[in-house]
């Protein structure tokens, strides 16, 4: 019932008590920008697919409360305390799909969606070997993934970088909300120069501390409480606590410094975060490392219906490709994300039916593009462009943004896409990193261009310039197109959100 969601979602964001301290709380950060209805949809429906899933041989299991980091049950993969939960589920449904007769065609970057007038007709992409692939379809469901990987600094791989809402824009959609892309404060760094997500059990070791080059508690300064308090809640975690570390950048590095941790502390530390500090090859012990927040997902994307239905006819999205929903209120992303999927699919196959067969008339901008790429001789290096983008991203999409910033950071990636407007295409390899970096260009766009629009801070996304939420005249989507003739994105102030009730 909405009565039980709603309290539901108090308990889960209000405790524990001691957030209040921090200064400039807000207790609702996102307050009704959300799209409730596709949120209460998830919700009410993600039991039963879990049960599904469960039934198909994925081993998820609910997880009761603990009482401190996971304030509320969830479901997750049994075992995914030692790897990732994704790949968990990926092992045991992979070979069932197969057995069903469902091809997979792997190893292929999708980069254009096909559409004939008020309807999508399929999608194309560059396979591994070089060759074309186009593929018509009565449906088409977006899963690919949000932007994290368009930030230098990220807990996710460096190809989700945003192509599916680049291809959502080419097709003439909005997106919805993209200057809300999420951190995670703490990121640890590794000798090949990635950074990997230091889990929350670990930051809530007895006097685990985050400092910075004077040694003061960066926490204790900017929020008021400690690190291990701060931790727990997810408003916390994800929209105050990377603002804090970001704060603290500005001056200088912050470390994470686990020297005082007791050894029983230690002792109980589970596996999968050894792992995660092992990869750094150095004895946190006695070592404090430098940290960096990590992007890590994007609350902005493809905005759908209650059934995963695009605007489009045909098209449906799902995960960090669709946007406006939450993940935390004890179904977590992963389980979210397989709800989301289970949902489009059930209306994607029952909207087909009576479709006929898309013709092959829809003209492939994808392909029309790759051709023209393909064989270019320019003085830029497409590897070397994704690399710049995602340092641009990474200083002026950061958890503090204001004005004076994202206006640079503009500039600076309008001023790289018109030096890379030809860039070197000899190889397939080079075509591919190409493609995806015109792509990135479209989403980087999207990005700051909404960040600058929005004249607030709100939950996640926070405006130096502008700190206070302003409901009076923002409790509305930011709303991104694209314009084919300028091959420009576009921002606009959506239509008021209206309260929900009971949240």
């Amino acid at each position: 019932s909405s009565t039980s969601y709603a309290r539901t979602f108090r308990n889960y964001e209000e405790n524990p008590a001691t957030v209040k301290n921090i200064p400039g709380y807000d207790s609702k950060p996102g307050k009704h920008l959300e799209d409730w209805p596709l949120v209460r949809a998830i919700y009410k429906e993600s039991a039963k697919q879990m049960e599904n899933i469960v039934s198909l041989g994925v081993p998820m299991v609910l997880v009761p409360a603990n009482g401190a980091y996971d304030t509320v049950p969830s479901w997750r993969p049994k075992g995914s305390e030692h790897t990732h939960g994704g790949a968990i589920v990926l092992d045991a449904l992979a070979p069932i799909a197969k057995k069903m007769g469902i091809r997979a065609v792997e190893s292929c970057s999708i980069i254009s969606l096909l559409r004939d007038e008020d309807r999508v007709t399929g999608a194309s992409g560059l396979l591994h070997d070089g060759s074309w692939l186009t593929i018509y379809a009565k449906a088409v469901i977006l899963a690919t993934g949000g932007a994290a990987g368009i930030n230098k600094v990220t807990s996710t791989s460096k190809e989700i970088a945003g192509n599916g809402y680049a291809m959502a824009l080419k097709a003439g959609l909005r997106l919805k909300n993209m200057e809300f892309n999420s951190f995670y404060a703490v990121g640890l760094p590794t000798p090949t120069g990635r950074y990997v997500h230091c889990a929350p059990v670990t930051l809530m070791m007895k006097n685990a501390l985050l400092r910075n080059d004077n040694g003061e508690d960066i926490v204790k300064k900017h929020l008021k409480i400690s690190l291990q308090e701060a931790v727990p809640p997810i408003s916390t975690r994800f929209d105050w606590l990377p603002r804090a570390v970001s704060a603290a950048l500005e001056e200088g590095k912050v470390w994470l410094d686990l020297t005082d941790v007791p050894a029983e502390e230690w002792d109980r530390l589970p596996e999968r975060n050894w792992k995660q500090i092992r990869q750094t090859q150095v004895d946190m012990k006695k070592t404090p490392l430098p940290i960096l927040p990590l992007s890590q997902s994007f609350r902005g994307g493809l905005a759908v219906d209650t059934g995963m239905r695009a605007s489009l006819k045909g098209l449906y999205a799902a995960g960090e490709a669709a946007s406006s929903w939450l993940a935390e209120l004890g179904i977590s992303a992963l389980p979210s994300c397989l709800t989301m999927g289970a949902i489009a699919g059930r209306n994607a196959a029952a909207d087909m039916q009576g479709v006929k067969a898309p013709s092959q008339k829809a003209k492939d901008e994808g392909l029309q593009q790759a051709q023209a790429m393909l064989g270019k001789t320019g003085k830029a290096r497409p590897e070397e462009v994704g690399e710049e983008i995602r340092r641009i991203i990474h200083q002026h999409a950061s958890p503090i943004k204001k004005k004076s910033s994202l206006e640079e950071g503009l500039k600076a990636l309008e001023r790289l896409e018109r030096q890379s407007s030809e860039m070197n295409c000899q190889s397939r390899q080079e075509l591919r990193d190409a493609l995806e970096a015109k792509a990135m260009f479209l989403t980087g766009k999207a990005m700051l261009r909404s960040a600058l629009l929005r004249t607030e801070s709100r939950g996640g996304f926070y405006r130096s310039d502008f700190p206070n939420r302003d409901d009076k005249n923002w409790l509305r989507p930011v709303l991104a197109c694209y314009e084919p003739k300028s091959g420009e994105v576009k921002v606009e102030r959506g239509e008021i959100c209206q309260p929900v009730a009971g949240i």
